[in-house]
């Protein structure tokens, strides 16, 4: 009897040790959708949200996800460069080098898609040409994940304070605009090293910490990035101090995966943050079709809107877009060469294709 009952519980008081991991992933690539939308109904004349919302967006979503997928790239430092290529780097790079194809195709075919919020347009054939020296697209994250995972692989002779501090002052460079690389896919690159390797090096104190974290902890954690983000918006200046931007994101990090650890608890949420985590990678490359198609749209049906319904039309859309994402996740690895080189791809698979990013 007591079975039945749990299943019907609203809490799950037993869920698994690393659920918070999908429920992190799925609230991070919500954020990231939600974000997105904001941007692109902007240049569409449909807003809502303060500008000042972009802060808070950026400084969780995608250190989570570099954070996430660096607990799972320890392992790589055993392996031989003949292995880490043919497991790890050569797939990124099929990803990366296909989605960019698959981009570019889409704003040739479909008229009235804004794409051209890069450094440039989405239908300029350079942006093709100068992949892997001028990462100019949405897809810049699989490059970086390329040189995260040969970063990880190629540092791991080197004592862990040295090549973590390293990370932390690159990011702090970067973040503070000490220096910049002219690209912004080369400077998202530099930054969020940082958090990539924290979850290579730190895999197992990561898991036990947020395993034994409390509810007061959560609280604490909470507080602290708040008053800091406040700090960090309210004080002039204050985003051109080194190491600001980072601690922010450090902080947002630690705050949502303790946070997650308790909304894995809550059945309804974990069903739907971790579905969306689940198909994090396929609705991070298939989104942004569907924003822009979108916006596209609803700025020849709507005059300009504002305000409280402009948010509401923003949010609607944000859910919207994630949930077909999700539906054409499911449709879109049925065709596998777009997610795994074809070479590597079984004849009987048992599972739904899974990319080096997972």
């Amino acid at each position: 009897m007591t079975e039945p009952r749990e299943r019907l519980s609203l809490i799950d008081r037993n869920t698994r040790p690393k659920a918070w991991m999908d429920v992190a992933k799925g609230t991070a690539m919500f954020m990231v959708v939600l974000f997105h939308t904001s941007l692109y109904f902007g240049h569409a004349d449909i807003t809502g949200y303060p500008g000042r919302m972009k802060q808070f967006l950026e400084a969780y979503p995608m250190p989570a996800f570099f954070l996430i997928a660096g607990l799972f790239a320890y392992r790589v430092t055993s392996w031989t460069f003949p292995q880490l290529w043919k497991r790890r780097l050569l797939p990124l790079l099929w990803l990366y080098v296909v989605w960019s194809l698959v981009r570019f195709a889409f704003y040739v075919i479909v008229p009235g898609t804004n794409g051209d919020l890069g450094a440039l347009p989405a239908t300029d054939w350079r942006s093709l040409a100068l992949l892997l020296v001028w990462p100019s697209n949405s897809y810049w994250f699989l490059y970086a994940m390329f040189w995260f995972t040969l970063g990880v692989w190629a540092l791991r002779q080197v004592p862990t304070w040295l090549k973590v501090s390293g990370a932390a002052i690159l990011s702090a460079v970067i973040t503070s605009g000490v220096t910049t690389f002219n690209n912004l896919g080369w400077n998202r690159t530099a930054a969020l090293f940082l958090f990539f390797l924290i979850g290579a090096v730190f895999h197992q104190r990561i898991a036990a910490a947020i395993s034994k974290a409390g509810p007061w902890v959560l609280v604490g954690l909470v507080a602290v990035y708040l008053g800091a983000s406040a700090a960090v918006v309210a004080v002039p200046g204050a985003r051109d101090i080194p190491f600001a931007i980072t601690i922010v994101q450090l902080l947002a990090v630690a705050g949502g995966f303790v946070a997650c650890k308790y909304i894995a608890r809550v059945r309804p949420l974990a069903a739907v943050f971790g579905t969306i985590g689940e198909w994090s990678l396929q609705i991070y490359l298939l989104h942004i079709f569907i924003i822009v198609s979108m916006a596209a749209l609803l700025e020849l049906l709507l005059p300009p809107v504002g305000g409280a319904v402009g948010a509401l039309i923003v949010t609607a859309a944000a859910i919207l877009t994630t949930y077909i994402a999700v539906l054409l996740s499911k449709l879109t690895t049925k065709v596998r060469w777009l997610y795994i080189p074809p070479w590597t791809v079984r004849r009987t698979p048992k599972k739904p294709a899974r990319s080096a990013t997972a």
